[in-house]
């Protein structure tokens, strides 16, 4: 029974081209809003696809400028990391604050620097610096590139597609309320059609 319920026969002939005179307009409604659902989700992958094509060649776009424009260079620690540890055995290496100074244009700078757990005083580290000498963020990966696009990528298609499964819901859920309202009309008038007794 199973079976018979979920085969591509019966999917087939439940179709809105169905020629069978029991389907009502709200069942070949929602066969036709199903069909179009699917192939809208369909189609959104290869948008989704190029979406995510033109994010990666942005992102690397941007790498190469940040590249261009920002340099690594050594810097000298001031005083010992301020990470704090967790009491666990073995310590996280989570990466903490500490002043830094290093020198760019011939000028001296100081700042604060994310610095490994057990970094001490007097300490040469590299640290990322722009064309003015100004602390920055180091240039991404490809790798990174590849997985921020492969994320947005996704992020559109399903964002679309949940709209589009979401507005499928709705009407199905508006078409079963519709018919539960009409079967429940045919059910009190069915003791008042002609030729029926009335108790």
């Amino acid at each position: 029974m199973i079976g018979e319920q979920t085969s591509p026969v019966r999917m087939w002939r439940l179709g809105p081209w169905s020629g069978n005179r029991l389907m009502r307009a709200s069942d070949r409604l929602e066969s036709s809003v199903f069909i179009v659902v699917v192939a809208l989700v369909l189609i959104m992958v290869p948008f989704a696809a190029a979406f995510g094509t033109a994010t990666n060649t942005r992102l690397n776009d941007q790498t190469r400028t940040d590249r261009e424009t920002r340099h690594e260079i050594p810097a000298v620690l001031l005083a010992d990391s301020r990470a704090q540890l967790a009491d666990t055995t073995p310590a996280p290496r989570s990466k903490g604050p500490a002043p830094a100074q290093w020198t760019a244009n011939g000028t001296t700078h100081t700042g604060q620097v994310q610095t490994d757990p057990e970094a001490k005083s007097g300490q040469t580290i590299s640290v990322w610096i722009d064309q003015v000498g100004n602390l920055v963020d180091p240039p991404t990966t490809g790798t990174e590139n590849a997985l921020a696009a492969v994320g947005s990528a996704l992020a559109v298609w399903t964002t679309i597609s949940s709209f589009f499964l979401l507005m499928l819901f709705g009407i199905r859920w508006a078409g079963t309320r519709y018919r539960m309202t009409q079967w429940d009309r045919e059910w009190r008038n069915l003791g008042k059609a002609p030729g029926w007794p009335v108790s």
